[in-house]
């Protein structure tokens, strides 16, 4: 019988979710999310005839998730940015927050035993998402 480490077994089961690729729409626009947006982008060129990126968003909860729209349809293709443009993530001015990062507010002495203005703003998001 050959024993693993647990850790070893439990560090290929993270690096399997973060490179997992995440797929959804229908007829020629596509979501394709990946842990990059090179494995994004090659999953798309596998599957798809001639994809072109319409647009990126990226996710940094736990790790960087990278969302790709996509589409074959030749009248959207026409008005995509260039994919050179698509391919640098979007860096906001306030602390260098990707997408969905939300700035950290210092807590005054009365907000204790509150929720950080920050969690109350990723609850409301998630709550608005759900409507």
């Amino acid at each position: 019988m050959v024993s693993v480490p647990l850790g070893l077994g439990i560090g290929e089961f993270v690096e399997a979710i973060r490179d997992r690729v995440e797929v959804s729409g229908r007829d020629q626009t596509w979501h394709i999310t990946a842990g990059s947006f090179e494995s994004a982008l090659a999953y798309a060129r596998e599957r798809f005839d001639d994809p072109v990126v319409l647009s990126r968003r990226d996710r940094n909860l736990c790790w960087l998730r990278v969302t790709l729209e996509i589409s074959t349809d030749p009248a959207r293709a026409q008005a995509a940015p260039p994919v050179e443009e698509l391919a640098r993530p979007v860096v906001h001015q306030h602390r260098g927050a990707v997408d969905d990062e939300v700035p950290e507010e210092p807590l005054d002495e009365e907000d204790e035993g509150r929720l950080p203005a920050s969690l109350e703003a990723i609850f409301a998001s998630q709550a608005a998402r759900r409507r």
